[in-house]
């Protein structure tokens, strides 16, 4: 079973290696291995900060092919790094840690076990695989289907029911995570549940990480971002913006109270929210007799490119900009470091949901008017 972190995507890479270092305390723990194909060049145990890899220590092979080292660090998550060719990673904590690689090919054969933590995360690939592994590629085989044969409403109930089964592999999570306490297993696997969906759940986790790893800075990143998510968790009455129009009028958030609103942050320069744009205009002509309306806020930068976006696609609610890009302030206010990104409010300026795509927007509405 070979293991692949999701934390480390995007994190840049520094190639290189320190001296060799020795201590006279104990061990925390000891990793051990075989390269089947040593290659030229050393073995490198790097620790992954915030921005970087940085190297921390050397391992020396055996004339059989195997290494051992004895770690002397702090639990986290770190690199072992095969000659500059195949990178592993790995969770450090109290375990001993076996690390078996090919060692000439990036992606060639890998093999990690006996730490606790990495059990763990092996043990609940395994309880998703046997879950959830079949209806996934069942799904997966009528969708494709489905969109070769150009019938784009099957598609589109087919992603629905895609959506309730991420839901239920969510609950598997969720479940797991609570079993196994928090130790840095459980953060790993907390990354694949969603903040906004289950808020509570994942600010409660994250103090607890945070109580048992006070200094670590993916720990402490997490806390601030669900820090941020509070301002606008569904049951929240979300922040006033208050930004100019078009005409440079400025129109506040709250003066839609006694409406339904959906707050739309999007650009002209966004590819994704343009291509949202005909679901929400959908939404709009639906709904707006019952109350339905949008406060769509720009990062757009000019205001001549972002004028012809509403005209282009057709939007006819109400739109705000400052024209300061993510510097904007309803996006600072709101943690916006990506779009699309929206949320539902309900006549009082309370969340009920947040980034409805595609016809989930138009279903939300649906339940929420019938409802009322």
């Amino acid at each position: 079973m070979k293991y692949t972190s999701i934390f480390f995507i995007g994190l840049l890479v520094i190639l290189g290696c320190s001296n060799a270092q020795t201590s006279d305390k104990e061990p925390n723990l000891t990793i051990t291995g075989k390269v089947n194909n040593p290659q030229q060049g050393v073995i490198t145990l790097n620790e992954i900060q915030r921005t970087s890899i940085v190297p921390m220590d050397t391992i020396t092979l055996n004339d059989d092919s195997t290494y051992a080292y004895d770690f002397h660090g702090e639990p986290g998550f770190y690199r072992l790094n095969f000659y500059g060719i195949q990178a592993i990673t790995v969770i450090l904590e109290n375990s001993d840690l076996v690390v078996n690689v090919d060692g000439s090919d990036p992606r060639g054969f890998y093999e990690v076990s006996g730490s606790m933590e990495i059990e763990q995360i092996k043990k609940y690939n395994e309880d998703q695989a046997a879950e959830f592994g079949t209806r996934e590629q069942e799904l997966n085989n009528r969708f494709v289907e489905a969109s070769q044969a150009g019938d784009q409403e099957k598609a589109s109930s087919i992603q629905a029911e895609y959506m309730d089964l991420l839901k239920d592999k969510e609950k598997l999570t969720i479940a797991t995570i609570k079993e196994i306490g928090p130790n840095l297993a459980a953060y790993q696997l907390l990354m694949s549940v969603d903040k906004d969906r289950n808020f509570d759940f994942v600010d409660s986790v994250a103090q607890e990480l945070n109580k048992k790893y006070p200094n670590k800075f993916f720990i402490q990143d997490l806390v601030k971002q669900m820090e941020i998510a509070g301002r606008t968790a569904v049951g929240k009455v979300a922040p006033e913006i208050a930004l100019p129009t078009p005409d440079g009028e400025i129109l506040k958030l709250s003066s839609l109270r006694g409406q339904v609103v959906l707050v739309d942050f999007w650009a002209q320069w966004c590819k994704p929210c343009r291509k949202e744009n005909p679901n929400v205009v959908a939404a709009y002509n639906k709904y707006h007799d019952k109350g339905f309306t949008v406060y769509g806020v720009s990062l757009d930068r000019t205001k001549d490119k972002w004028v012809q976006a509403i005209e282009e696609d057709g939007l006819t609610w109400n739109h705000v900009s400052d024209l300061n890009y993510f510097n904007s302030e309803a996006a600072k206010a709101y943690g916006i470091d990506a779009i699309p990104f929206s949320i539902l409010l309900d006549r009082n300026g309370v969340v009920v949901a947040k980034n409805l795509r595609g016809d989930a927007l138009e279903r939300e509405l649906e339940k929420f008017f019938a409802a009322e």
